[in-house]
């Protein structure tokens, strides 16, 4: 940190890789880091790349590619839930999480820690042996971004599926009718991308103050009386053709990587077609980031610099009907695979 890139954290399905890059230095890169920040078919999932992908050109001479931004992506859903405004800032990767995924703040504690770390006292990234406390903030930076990208996806893939499904229940087409040819008009079923858009931006003044740039104060709602809030559920019903229409929307995610359903409060629910739904069988085929065939080739890093093993997260864990705790990964420096979640 402050201008040297001291650790760099990689997560995958199954475990956390912490590297000491102020230890290790240009050796890391030399043995298999630069091969995945710089490809092409390896995804990186990161909370502002800005600092991350500025320090390894600057200082190693390592481009950073193919990645999905879980900040720029939560802009763009508040932008689209709101009608086209941008939000008076951007969010920290706690809130994106507290919102999207629905973790509680009490868990996410230790994301609040490393900003008042940070803030405090920038020598403890310094700090060798790296104080155990620290390394859980590190792990904990990471573990969320895997699933947070599913959810931003479906959520940035919520008005495109609600126009095909209206496309599939429109009874434009008839059996025996020829195709036409030439400019075809643009049917109702995508003009309504205009109604939806000002349906939002009506809730978007109700529901945020808007400042003197014209953006919306998004961390500082308006107050909502209990008769404006059924005037709104009234006026912002969503129409007869639900793109979430044959799921279940009282179901909870089962765990970090599935079923992953969104959870949108009676209080201050968006307009039509901007309740964000979540169809499991369309999460990997959205998108950016689809598994390359040829990751199975990525060279295995060999056991170089520091070694950690830790326990992930050492709060309360809810165990299944059958008495077993659900499998949680682990903390080891050694070995990549799979898709790359990193940050600085």
């Amino acid at each position: 940190m402050n201008g040297r890139l001291c650790w760099l954290q990689i997560a995958t399905t199954q475990k956390v890789y912490l590297f000491d890059i102020l230890l290790l230095g240009t050796q890391a890169f030399r043995n298999g880091l630069s091969f995945i920040l710089e490809s092409k078919h390896i995804l990186k999932v990161i909370h502002d790349c800005r600092v991350i992908a500025g320090s390894l050109m600057a200082q190693f001479g390592v481009k950073l590619m193919n990645v999905f931004d879980t900040q720029v992506a939560d802009v763009m859903c508040f932008h689209s839930e709101t009608g086209g405004f941008l939000p008076d800032r951007i969010s920290s990767l706690q809130e994106v999480v507290n919102l999207h995924l629905k973790v509680p703040s009490s868990r996410l504690s230790a994301l609040q820690m490393k900003s008042q770390l940070t803030k405090k006292d920038m020598e403890v990234w310094y700090e060798r042996p790296c104080p155990a406390s620290l390394l859980k903030v590190m792990v904990v930076s990471v573990i969320h971004l895997q699933p947070l990208r599913l959810m931003l996806l479906d959520t940035l893939m919520n008005d495109y599926m609600t126009l095909v499904d209206s496309y599939l229940n429109s009874s434009y087409y008839e059996i025996g009718t020829p195709e036409q040819e030439g400019v075809q008009e643009l049917p109702q079923e995508i003009r309504q991308l205009d109604e939806m858009r000002l349906r939002r931006q009506e809730w978007a003044r109700g529901r945020y103050p808007v400042t003197e740039d014209g953006l919306l104060a998004r961390f500082s709602p308006l107050p909502q009386t209990s008769a404006s809030l059924q005037e709104r559920r009234t006026q912002t019903a969503r129409p007869s053709v639900d793109a979430d229409a044959s799921i279940n929307p009282s179901a909870q995610p089962a765990n970090a990587g599935s079923h992953l359903t969104q959870e949108t409060s009676g209080d201050c629910s968006p307009p039509a077609g901007v309740k964000k739904g979540c169809r499991q069988d369309q999460l990997i085929t959205k998108g950016r980031g689809k598994p390359s065939p040829k990751e199975s080739s990525v060279p295995v890093l060999p056991s170089i610099g520091r070694g950690f093993l830790l326990n992930m997260l050492q709060t309360p864990r809810e165990s299944t009907k059958d008495g077993k705790t659900p499998h949680q990964p682990e903390t080891t420096p050694t070995g990549t695979s799979g898709e790359k979640n990193s940050q600085a």
